[in-house]
């Protein structure tokens, strides 16, 4: 699969449905997360509630802990409710690298969950 040629939700959706085991509702995640813009980020309940799918927050953090379009789907840029990375230490400590790269100020290990930064 040639990320490079992800430009839409669409695309997302279309590329996410090719890969053998995905389901329209990781591509439904990784279209809700694609939209996430650059510096800020979203919660996993909010992701849910963007798909329709209000009390499916632990099976969106599921999906995008399988996340196969990462970087042009940019998982680290959603968060649990408190700020903080999901996952095992160094996976968490990855994201939020990559999301202080970006810009997303954090502070003891999470995301200073400031209102502007939240989409």
């Amino acid at each position: 699969m040639d990320l490079s040629k992800i430009r839409t939700e669409d695309d997302v959706k279309r590329a996410t449905l090719e890969i053998p085991g995905y389901t329209v509702f990781d591509s439904m995640v990784y279209a809700a997360t694609f939209r996430i813009p650059r510096g800020r980020v979203s919660t996993y309940g909010r992701v849910a509630r963007m798909i329709g799918k209000p009390k499916a927050y632990r099976a969106v953090a599921h999906s995008l802990h399988r996340n196969p379009l990462f970087p042009v789907v940019a998982c680290h840029r959603v968060v649990k409710e408190d700020g903080s990375f999901g996952g095992d230490a160094a996976a968490a400590a990855g994201r939020r690298r990559n999301c202080e790269e970006e810009g997303v100020p954090t502070a003891k290990g999470k995301v200073m969950m400031k209102k502007e930064l939240i989409f």
